[in-house]
């Protein structure tokens, strides 16, 4: 966790060259390979461009946040429905045997629907698609 904080001071970190940029981000990269060693996955899971987590354990854990987002608070067409297809297109270049028949919206969008149900009242968000969706024309 201490690791992921320092990692993230050091992106905030503002450097006017463009030659130190390239090195700062092959450094993040390099540091994002490191934690996820350090955390237990296997080298074949990491993106050697960005350092990035790809195993499937970095899968079900991105896509259950997701769910887990719109469960708790709807889905919006100009928030976390772009968003959720950005990230599953990105799992989908690099994981297409992850992503393939796994439909995130309609798992959330059935979460979303339990868990306001079992609030026993109304979602109060006017721009959830799922319990408010625009009109056909």
């Amino acid at each position: 966790m201490r690791a992921n904080l320092l990692l993230m001071h050091y992106a905030r970190s503002p450097l006017d060259c463009p030659v130190c940029e390239a090195d700062r981000l092959t450094s993040m990269a390099d540091a994002r390979a490191g934690i996820c060693i350090a955390s237990g996955v296997a080298i074949e899971d990491i993106d050697p461009a960005s350092g990035y987590d790809h195993s499937r354990r970095g899968y079900d854990r991105v896509r259950a946040s997701w769910i887990d987002l719109i469960r708790q608070h709807g889905a919006s067409e100009f928030y976390e429905i772009p968003d959720v297809a950005k990230v599953r297109a990105r799992w989908a270049e690099k994981r297409p045997d992850f992503v393939e028949g796994d439909d995130w919206l309609t798992e959330a969008f059935e979460a979303h629907r339990q868990f306001i149900t079992a609030l026993g009242r109304l979602c109060r968000r006017t721009s959830c698609d799922i319990h408010f969706p625009a009109p056909t024309l």
